[in-house]
C-alpha cells in the first residue's frame, strides 16, 4: 500500500524575532495527525492539520502574516504513518534566503 503524506496550513498567527545566519524563518508548527482512506490502491493518505506556529528557539525569526497561506510536502517518516490519528506532532520549518524549505518531524505524542 502506498502512503502519502500532505500538509497545508492557513494561519491567523504572527511570530516575530531576529536571527544571525541566512535562515528567513525558523519555526515551530504544532499540529494533528489525521488519517483517511484513498481512493482506490492509493492506500491510507495520512494528513497533519497545523493549528499554531511559534519560534524554534528565542533567537528564531518567524514572521507570517495573517491569513498566509504556506504549502509544503512533508518528509516521509515511519513515525508519522504509524501514529494514531488524532496524535499531536511538532515540525521544524525552515526557509533560507532564497527561499528553500526545510521540515523536520520533531516529535509525536498522544
Amino acid at each position: 500500500m502506498k502512503k502519502r503524506i500532505f500538509a497545508a496550513m492557513a494561519l491567523s498567527l504572527a511570530a516575530t524575532g531576529s536571527t544571525a545566519d541566512n535562515t528567513s524563518r525558523d519555526c515551530m508548527l504544532e499540529g494533528t495527525v489525521q488519517k483517511q482512506q484513498g481512493a482506490g490502491d492509493t492506500g491510507q493518505e495520512v494528513n497533519v492539520k497545523f493549528h499554531s506556529v511559534s519560534k524554534y528557539d528565542q533567537d528564531s525569526s518567524c514572521r507570517v502574516r495573517r491569513g498566509e497561506k504556506m504549502e509544503f510536502k512533508l518528509p516521509a517518516d515511519p513515525r508519522l504513518k504509524d501514529a494514531d490519528p488524532g496524535s499531536s506532532v511538532k515540525y521544524r520549518y525552515q526557509t533560507d534566503s532564497d527561499g528553500t524549505a526545510k521540515t523536520e518531524l520533531i516529535s509525536i505524542g498522544t
